[in-house]
């Protein structure tokens, strides 16, 4: 039968914070699950490789009579491990979907999660998975309907604590009876609003002559409902074609989805993830925003390097802009200069003149890594192209650099596949239009350029 056998959660030197029961295991299982995660994350960073997801565990059975074995499916988060131990004829997919919901949980009560955070609401974590999991089975994974059962930290839930009263409420309205399981009744609010997010990614891979090699859009619409009553909702868009292998919300009506590609749904109140989806733009070749002229001459214990950039969005300025450069095992030290468009700040130092920064970044070098990242603020289409240009010294008679590198940007008001939202209308009980906001975002997911 699927099931999950329990969570555990370490802090980052590999102790545990928050180890859930498992009762139909002996005492030493969780145990054994650490010490083999440990082992293997010691020695995965030792010989320099990624740790596999998913991890074998010799375990005992019950009773101690025979060798039995599982599987431990973890995620790391904020430096914080969460381990998922598995039976054998458990899918790890089921595992991981299990500790996305989790984690999303987590970010709903608690904001980031780290590892003062887990260790200042222990027993609001404790409660959580005990009503997440019922031995082993998902159970309560709605937000809305958690928060129901177990009170979020704040300072009303403080004050509690101090005069000893349980963090678990009665509520008024049994949730599990309601008849819309992800909102509770009755909700109401002063202003009636709703915002949608659009959340893109794209993944490629350039070869040197700037041609794309693959590429994938990746995409969520996060949503944040106000809107009080039961409002009945219908979400169109002006071209639902580029909308594929999508994951809904349970509150999606899917048949209405198949029929007319229209999201028809009641939506839960406050922030929830309406849907995922892949994008089949047929642009896929989806030209990346931005343009990367590259090149490395290898030399006896060193290298020479030069990179130019160029951006390809016309209406909207590419920020945060990182590339990242493995420059290989020996390398020791870079020497490198940044050019670009000097832009005024706005402000004025002492003598009057308006102080600026060069358009061509600031650049780095990490000795234990051996990464070069330059990292550019902004960059707009009509600016000349910034450059970085050096050399690196390396221990090894015969450098080997990584044949590529990565680049990280984001973009605002921009979407890779051009979903655009066409309309929204309000059914059911309500006798209100609420104000509706649409907001996009566009950020590189792995985009990788070879020399």
């Amino acid at each position: 039968m699927t099931r999950i056998d329990g969570i555990i959660i370490l802090d980052s030197n590999g102790k545990p914070l928050i180890s859930s029961h498992f009762p139909l295991h002996p005492p030493s299982y969780p145990s054994l699950h650490i010490d083999t995660f440990n082992t293997a994350r010691k020695k995965a960073f030792a010989e320099n490789e990624e740790l596999e997801p998913v991890i074998w565990v010799n375990t005992l059975a019950r009773g101690g009579g025979s060798m039995s074995g599982a599987g431990l499916c973890h995620v790391q988060r904020e430096g914080l491990c969460f381990l998922v131990p598995i039976g054998q004829e458990v899918n790890p997919l089921f595992a991981f979907a299990f500790l996305d919901s989790f984690l999303d949980t987590l970010r709903e009560y608690l904001g980031d999660i780290s590892e003062t955070n887990i260790k200042d609401n222990f027993d609001i974590i404790y409660m959580l998975i005990e009503e997440m999991l019922d031995e082993g089975h998902p159970m309560t994974m709605e937000t809305n309907m958690l928060k129901e059962i177990v009170l979020p930290p704040t300072l009303m839930r403080k004050l509690l604590n101090v005069a000893g009263v349980s963090g678990l409420q009665t509520p008024t309205t049994q949730p599990f009876t309601a008849p819309i399981p992800w909102r509770r009744p009755g909700v109401r609010h002063s202003s009636n609003e709703i915002y949608f997010d659009t959340e893109e990614s794209l993944d490629a891979i350039v070869d040197k002559r700037g041609n794309v090699l693959s590429s994938a859009i990746w995409g969520r619409i996060n949503c944040n409902s106000r809107l009080s009553g039961n409002p009945d909702l219908l979400l169109s868009f002006s071209n639902p074609k580029v909308l594929d292998e999508c994951a809904f919300h349970p509150c999606i009506r899917y048949n209405k989805w198949e029929r007319n590609r229209i999201l028809s749904f009641i939506p839960p109140d406050g922030k929830f993830k309406l849907l995922e989806y892949q994008s089949t733009s047929t642009t896929s070749k989806n030209q990346v925003p931005i343009g990367v002229k590259g090149n490395l001459v290898l030399e006896p214990n060193g290298g020479r390097f030069s990179l130019t950039l160029t951006s390809r969005v016309s209406s909207k300025p590419l920020e945060d802009i990182t590339i990242s450069i493995y420059l290989g095992k020996g390398a020791t030290s870079v020497s490198a200069t940044a050019q670009g468009d000097r832009k005024p700040l706005g402000t004025r130092n002492e003598e009057g003149a308006a102080n600026g920064y060069v358009g061509g970044g600031n650049w780095e070098f990490d000795p234990h890594s051996q990464i070069l990242r330059w990292t550019i603020t902004s960059l707009v289409s009509t600016e000349r192209s910034p450059t970085l240009t050096g050399s690196f010294v390396s221990t090894e008679s015969q450098p080997t650099p990584s044949p590529s590198f990565d680049i990280s940007f984001s973009i605002q008001h921009h979407s890779f596949s051009n979903l655009r939202v066409d309309q929204l209308k309000v059914q059911g009980d309500v006798m209100y239009k609420p104000f509706k906001g649409v907001r996009q975002l566009a950020r590189s997911g792995k985009v990788e350029v070879r020399w």
